[in-house]
């Protein structure tokens, strides 16, 4: 996966690595003599890092691995210099940059007036504090949000468990927040030291992706050491601290400063969090979501807290509205079947999606993106991506295309199809659902002439980022992991999860105010289903048929959500800072 390194810091800082007989080598320079010689000037070369170009480094401009140019700024010969360090010294080093994370962390949270109220006194680690507060570089910014928040029937010691004993778990509890977590052990110093140290639960390496539910926003890329700590009985903090201050050269596009998790008990069966998210990314392009992310609402600290206690109910869902006996097993299905059609969403609009499983037909500088899903056989299948702004409340949009969601999954048959207009409303057979009806899970079901259709949809609904996700179902399928009875062939394998392709929405507010904000930027997800014996298919009658559901649907939103009026569609896309009209 091609992403861009971090340049490194701005001050030099000699890094401790793991290999006992290894030399280290400050800021990875090492003295190159060129034809210059003696003309003081002296060529530098970037060790270690990917061919990605790198912009600045310190003020001065950078290379890629591959690359030398001649330094004429400097009046003297930049000359290297290496040290070996001892065991102990890694041991040390290693110590108090832990120490100075957890130091940053708990101030963080004093600041912001949370129910920290002293800093704990860790001696003088005035140097690493300084570090952790550099400006960024140009091109960088800083997010920085705090949040606080009462967990229920959840204990003080399980929630930090959820957080260092297992990424996927973490994952599971942030997604979709969080795109996809890959967790290691700790090696070397950072080994010895969570052994030393009592304190330390847990202590990990993190490698994380982010993602809006949007093309147009670049997925986020950090790599950082975890560790968790007990502070003193029933109170606990997870520190996040980049890769950048062990590891200058790990492949990440943004850097995770000093943040975490304070965690204490509240009650015999709660616990009270404050979140803290302290991040340096890059500067935000202007397109459709460049206002949710300048307004820190797409990734500050209160989206990171209202995805975990939306999770944490989502996995509490119960049936209601039953028409038809459900296995005891029919639930946990229910919730793994569509959380894997969410992560198919997620992985159609990523910055790289999985190529094993998709592959981008069209450029990148096309505002509507095509893929080829190679996973489906029985189909020539393809999706479409797009994301609009709709000037209508958040509510409003996501209630509207909870039905029209439905219909657009549960009648096409092929993508050069008509759709089947049907005037009566499918049967409602059950929802499974959470009991502040945040998150539904429900099942459909219509005869029509061609046998019985079932549709199974998801609808989340949250103030930072609303899906409504849906996909038929076969008759076989829903006997064999739902249904309870004569019919039941009730099983639970791999194979059920052989066919997770859904299409539908995710919804964003355009700013401020949640469900309530004056506006809506609104992703839209299409399955094209093509018969293999018919015709062939070529992108640009895909990207046709796509266009054809797409404005279709931003021209109901306008006459019966918006109402206005119109005639014809003009659908305006940012990218790159340019508006371009399909």
């Amino acid at each position: 996966m091609n992403v861009k390194p971090f340049p490194g810091p701005s001050c030099i800082r000699l890094y401790a690595d793991d290999d006992d007989d290894r030399d280290f080598v400050d800021e990875g320079f090492a003295e190159k003599k060129g034809k210059d010689k003696g003309k003081g000037i002296t060529e530098c070369k970037y060790k270690g890092t990917s061919s990605a170009e790198l912009k600045t480094f310190g003020g001065q401009q950078m290379l890629s691995a591959d690359q030398t140019i001649p330094r004429r700024d400097l009046s003297v010969a930049f000359k290297t210099y290496k040290r070996q360090l001892s065991n102990y010294q890694r041991l040390q080093l290693a110590n108090n940059y832990c120490k100075a994370a957890y130091l940053e962390v708990m101030s963080l949270a004093k600041e912001a007036g949370t129910w920290v109220r002293a800093k704990p006194r860790l001696g003088n680690l005035d140097d690493l504090v300084n570090e952790f507060r550099t400006p960024p570089l140009p091109g960088r910014k800083m997010e920085v949000s705090v949040a606080t928040a009462v967990i229920p029937d959840v204990l003080a010691s399980e929630i930090a468990e959820m957080m260092t004993l297992s990424s996927n778990l973490w994952s599971k509890l942030l997604f979709p927040l969080v795109k996809y977590v890959e967790g290691s052990n700790v090696v070397g110093s950072l080994q010895y030291l969570s052994n030393a140290d009592v304190s330390i639960k847990a202590a990990v390496q993190m490698y994380a992706e982010l993602q809006l539910p949007t093309t147009l926003v670049p997925t986020r890329y950090f790599e950082f050491l975890r560790y968790g700590k007990e502070i003193m009985d029933g109170i606990y903090i997870i520190v996040d601290v980049s890769s950048r201050y062990s590891d200058p050269f790990a492949k990440r596009n943004s850097e995770r400063r000093p943040s975490g998790v304070i965690i204490r008990e509240h009650g015999p069966e709660d616990c009270e969090i404050i979140w803290i998210e302290n991040v340096e990314v890059d500067e935000t392009r202007e397109n459709l979501y460049s206002t949710i992310i300048g307004s820190n609402l797409a990734y500050g600290a209160h989206r990171w807290v209202t995805t975990l206690l939306w999770n944490l109910k989502r996995d509490k869902s119960s049936f209601s509205d039953l028409k038809i006996d459900v296995h005891p097993g029919a639930g946990s299905f229910l919730l793994a079947l569509t959380q894997a059609m969410k992560r198919f969403f997620m992985e159609c609009v990523s910055q790289h999606p999985d190529e094993t499983a998709l592959t981008v037909i069209t450029s990148g500088e096309d505002p509507i993106r095509i893929l080829h899903n190679k996973k489906l056989n029985e189909y020539i299948s393809f999706v479409g991506v797009n994301s609009f702004r709709v000037q209508a409340k958040p509510l409003s949009v996501f209630q509207f295309l909870m039905k029209k969601d439905l219909q657009l999954e549960q009648f096409r048959v092929f993508g050069d199809s008509e759709t089947n207009e049907v005037d009566e409303e499918p049967e409602l057979l059950f929802t499974f659902g959470t009991d502040d009806k945040s998150n539904i899970i429900s099942l459909h079901k219509r005869v029509t002439k061609e046998g019985i259709v079932y549709g199974l949809q998801e609808a989340s609904m949250d103030e930072y980022c609303s899906f409504i996700l849906s996909k038929t179902l076969t008759e076989d399928t829903v006997n064999a992991h739902i249904v309870c009875g004569n019919k039941s062939i009730y099983e639970d394998s791999k194979s059920r999860m052989a066919n997770i392709t859904p299409s539908g929405f995710a919804i964003m507010p355009d700013g401020p105010g949640g469900l309530h904000c004056d506006a809506s930027v609104v992703t839209f997800l299409v399955q094209l289903y093509y018969d293999p014996l018919g015709n062939p298919v070529d992108v640009e009658f895909v990207r046709k048929d796509f266009l054809s559901d797409l404005n279709s649907i931003i021209r109901e939103l306008n006459e019966k959500v918006v109402g206005e009026k119109t005639n014809g569609i003009e659908i305006i896309h940012l990218t790159q800072g340019k508006a371009s009209c399909i």
